[in-house]
């Protein structure tokens, strides 16, 4: 008999029902001995408690039982905790959602948000407005229609004032 064996049927030897080749593996297999002698120090000390009379609850024990009950009734569960944290978790959903609805509806331009590059850009004369030397040494404004490469150089002058 081997000990995995022997430890699978501790149930049977829970009642007492032992055979000659279990008392024979006992004596041969400290651990096994060691199990035994447990099993059977528990299986003596329940039938020790089933001798035993029940306590008789002491005065005041219903009274102070329901007492405790009540206060435990007050106190904060889990629960609570939980759906506390749902709504605000759930409130903070809706505040992020807002934010993100407005940041779609909102237009491109105004107080909120500054100048975007189609409200700087200008229009054909103003552009050439804003493009005009104001000290009139320019040939661009005289020749507008040719290429960069055929664009005469500014006149160099020597002149100091």
């Amino acid at each position: 008999m081997n000990c995995d064996y022997l430890r699978e049927r501790l149930d049977n030897l829970w009642e007492g029902a032992e055979s000659a080749e279990v008392t024979r593996h006992l004596a041969e297999c400290p651990s096994c001995a060691r199990e035994y002698r447990d099993l059977r120090v528990v299986g003596a000390g329940f039938r020790l408690m089933k001798r035993e009379a029940e306590p008789e609850p002491s005065i005041g024990f219903a009274e102070r039982l329901v007492r405790q009950l009540g206060e435990l009734s007050k106190a904060p569960s889990v629960a609570e905790f939980f759906e506390r944290a749902g709504r605000r978790f759930v409130y903070a959903t809706v505040v992020l959602t807002f934010l993100a609805l407005l940041a779609i509806v909102l237009p491109a331009t105004g107080p909120v948000r500054g100048l975007s590059i189609a409200d700087i850009q200008l229009s054909g004369p103003e552009a050439q407005m804003a493009n005009a030397d104001p000290f009139g040494e320019s040939s661009l404004q005289d020749a507008p229609d040719l290429a960069p490469e055929e664009v005469p150089a500014p006149a160099a002058t020597h002149e100091v004032k």
